[in-house]
């Protein structure tokens, strides 16, 4: 009978411990009543793992913050873009933070965006073609040049039909391609194109003075809305509209720009781009 006991409490410890564990927000999972995010673990600065393995990111406390506020429990995970997708589309996650594609519209529903930024070419100073890759501002005039980007970017695969793409593993393979001249073009926004270089020196120094010499063109070629998307039959999709609601409060408040704000900075001087000739 001693050992049955200590069997049942080695068992109840066991489940209290497991019960609050792989919560982003600190609350504890309440069973169906908590909202499971998936996302990329390589996005800097809007989502991503550090170097001591925590999930941080301009996503990552603006989905905080919009939760605490609606009181509703979060859990966040990442992983390789394309399996947080797989994990969304199959309902293993109720929700990620992306562009919504037409693709992705037949499967999810979209708030309002979080974020929008500006869509930039990253190129090269060594490209040889590097005067023509500036004048570029229009996707059609991608043709004829090589353009790179990262396996699970639905957006490219969406719009890039039709020209030369090569596709990366990852957004790290992308930038480590374009500083070696293997690829012309890759389209980003510019925050996350300064960021995940600045990072990628640190992490690859031996290709530092190759990945200084790429910046951005000064021509935007568009705009990306970043918005939650919750899938069409999802029990969690009737949550959006209070999600808009919490978004605008939180812009009204100034506490949206308080955490903009904290990740961006200024353009590194060897990374800026000279000047472009106007077509």
């Amino acid at each position: 009978m001693k050992r049955i006991g200590m069997v049942m409490l080695v068992l109840l410890l066991a489940g209290s411990c497991f019960a609050g564990t792989g919560q982003a927000t600190g609350q504890k999972k309440l069973d169906g009543q908590t909202f499971r995010w998936a996302d990329d673990e390589d996005y800097r600065p809007f989502i991503y793992r550090d170097d001591d393995g925590e999930i941080r990111g301009i996503f990552k406390e603006l989905m905080v913050e919009i939760f605490a506020r609606m009181k509703v429990p979060l859990t966040c995970n990442v992983y390789a873009w394309k399996r947080t997708q797989k994990y969304a589309e199959n309902g293993l996650a109720d929700g990620m933070v992306t562009v919504l594609t037409r693709e992705r519209a037949r499967i999810f529903t979209a708030t309002d965006p979080l974020l929008t930024a500006r869509e930039v070419i990253f190129t090269s100073r060594d490209n040889p073609r590097f005067a023509e890759i500036q004048a570029i501002t229009t996707l059609q005039q991608f043709k004829g040049f090589k353009v790179v980007d990262y396996v699970g970017a639905g957006w490219a695969k969406e719009h890039f039909k039709g020209l030369d793409v090569v596709w990366a593993p990852k957004y790290k393979n992308v930038l480590l391609m374009l500083a070696a001249n293997r690829a012309d073009i890759f389209l980003a926004n510019e925050f996350s194109g300064y960021q995940s270089i600045r990072s990628l020196i640190r992490q690859e120094p031996v290709f530092a003075d190759k990945l200084k010499k790429l910046v951005a063109c000064s021509h935007p070629i568009g705009t990306m809305s970043f918005c939650l998307l919750v899938r069409k039959d999802s029990r969690w999709v009737s949550i959006i509209p209070r999600v808009n609601r919490t978004l605008k409060e939180m812009k009204a408040d100034g506490t949206y720009d308080r955490i903009v704000k904290k990740y961006q900075s200024a353009v590194p001087e060897e990374n800026q781009a000279p000047a472009a000739a106007h077509p």
